[in-house]
């Protein structure tokens, strides 16, 4: 009842303040409307002016924008002209560089066991960008900070990137190296020992003497700097592989770094896992 009694009397309030503004309107005389008038028709006025003025200013500023772009695109065109290109060229280049940087992104998003396999595509990419960077393009500002970005996120990929792949096994008593390299799980052929051996000679310095719970590498996936060797191989034809050194009278190289295990340069042995100095 209270609120219906407030709403009541807010009503008649509004209702007596509209009849006293009605009143108060009819009572203006014809010298006060006039008056009144010619203050809207002067503010009218004004608010014109000042539109047209703004107008005006900002007429000015397009046609410095426009001046001063047209001298920007002069100045661009000398520094075309200095390297030997065109526009097209150099928005040509910045697309091949965005489609560059996003094989890289998309190589990001795989697990570094993925990215070992995929080591080659990086490498590709790699030389891909180096390439780009042999263009005067490359001397532009802009280029060369996305190509240094592109580099980062290149390294990150290599850091991120295991160097190897490998599973481990841990050796139980009554093993020895060719029993461990029949096994199913690990390459189901004996003659492989010879591979556990040299990717763990660290561990085994003789490989008649293995021991319980020692923790051997299974090398899965050969790494960088590594070579595994297969039947009807030779130091000097294995340095001449395009991807080893591609000069067979390197093999020398070969030779000292795996003479742990290579006592005479004229005989090796398949499955020895080689380590191929840079």
């Amino acid at each position: 009842m209270k609120k219906i009694l407030a709403v009541s009397a807010f009503v008649a309030l509004v209702m007596m303040l509209a009849v006293s503004l009605s009143f108060a309107q009819e009572e203006m005389t014809m010298e006060e409307y006039n008056a009144q008038l010619a203050e809207w028709q002067q503010r009218e006025a004004d608010a014109k002016a000042a539109i047209e003025t703004t107008e005006q200013e900002i007429e000015e500023i397009k046609n410095e924008i426009a001046q001063v772009e047209d001298e920007i695109k002069n100045e661009w065109q000398e520094i075309y002209a200095l390297l030997g290109v065109t526009e097209e060229d150099v928005n040509d280049y910045r697309n091949n560089l965005d489609g560059l940087e996003s094989e890289v992104d998309g190589l990001a998003s795989l697990p570094p066991e993925e990215l070992f396999k995929r080591r080659q595509e990086i490498d590709q990419l790699e030389e891909n960008l180096n390439n780009m960077k042999e263009s005067n393009i490359a001397l532009l500002s802009e280029m060369q900070n996305k190509i240094a970005e592109i580099e980062g996120k290149i390294m990150a990929l290599r850091n991120s990137m295991p160097k190897a792949i490998y599973d481990e096994y841990t050796v139980v008593r009554g093993d020895y190296l060719w029993k461990i390299a029949g096994k199913d799980d690990i390459y189901d052929d004996p003659y492989q020992w010879m591979r556990i051996y040299t990717y763990n000679k660290d561990q085994i310095k003789d490989p008649d003497v293995i021991y319980a719970d020692q923790i051997f590498k299974i090398q899965r996936e050969v790494g960088p700097n590594e070579y595994l060797v297969v039947k009807g191989d030779w130091l000097g034809k294995i340095a001449s592989n395009p991807e080893i050194y591609n000069d067979p009278t390197k093999w020398t190289k070969i030779f000292e770094a795996n003479q742990e295990f290579i006592s005479d340069k004229n005989m090796i042995y398949p499955y020895q896992v080689l380590t191929i100095p840079e």
